[in-house]
């Protein structure tokens, strides 16, 4: 089971050995283990394979996780609000690794709150309310379907607005087939305040 299945939760406890000895004795129970694509996660990073875990800081501990975690190579990987606890450089660099360890042969799951920070990578998206399904479609399907605006005004007949400093994000039938950059928080509220709505 282990070599098709890997779970990172949010909260772990980690051994006081060096992140070098941890790999020695874990990755026997992962046969798909890639050592080369462990040693550009750590650099990406700018982790020493020879640091004692327990002496890392909580972000540096979620990061040699993290390159473990993608380094496996399992046919299922769960990651429980992987970056939490990681500062904003540290945030593009988890972006930079997921992306490269892209393969249609591999399913990720990512379960978070922090939507910004994984905005680009997540395809398809499904919002769970409640242990109800509320939506559960790629980014092209959302993006047909809805719009996503940035305008000075409130728009009249949006299904979700929000004021911000610039003006408002807002969220509107795409009756008219325009193109727009999906905002995952925006759908999020959306959904939740419109459920029949977008169920329909």
């Amino acid at each position: 089971m282990l070599k098709n299945l890997f779970f990172l939760p949010e909260s772990f406890d980690v051994p006081p050995i060096t992140i070098k000895e941890f790999i020695r004795l874990n990755t026997v129970f992962y046969p798909n283990f890639s050592k080369d694509q462990f040693d550009q996660y750590l650099e990406d990073f700018h982790l020493d394979i020879n640091s004692k875990m327990s002496e890392l800081s909580l972000g540096q501990k979620k990061k040699a996780i993290i390159a473990y975690a993608i380094a496996l190579n399992t046919s299922i990987t769960l990651l429980d609000e992987p970056t939490n606890s990681l500062d904003i450089p540290s945030k593009a660099q988890f972006r930079k690794v997921i992306a490269s360890a892209y393969d249609e042969n591999k399913c990720m799951v990512i379960s978070t709150h922090q939507v910004r920070d994984l905005e680009s990578l997540i395809d398809p998206i499904i919002i769970l309310d409640q242990n109800q399904i509320l939506i559960n479609h790629s980014v092209e399907d959302i993006t047909r379907k809805l719009l996503f605006t940035y305008s000075t005004q409130k728009p009249e007949n949006a299904l979700f607005s929000e004021q911000t400093i610039l003006g408002y994000t807002s969220v509107l039938e795409n009756v008219n087939g325009e193109d727009s950059t999906l905002n995952i928080e925006a759908l999020f509220n959306t959904v939740v305040t419109n459920k029949a709505k977008i169920i329909d």
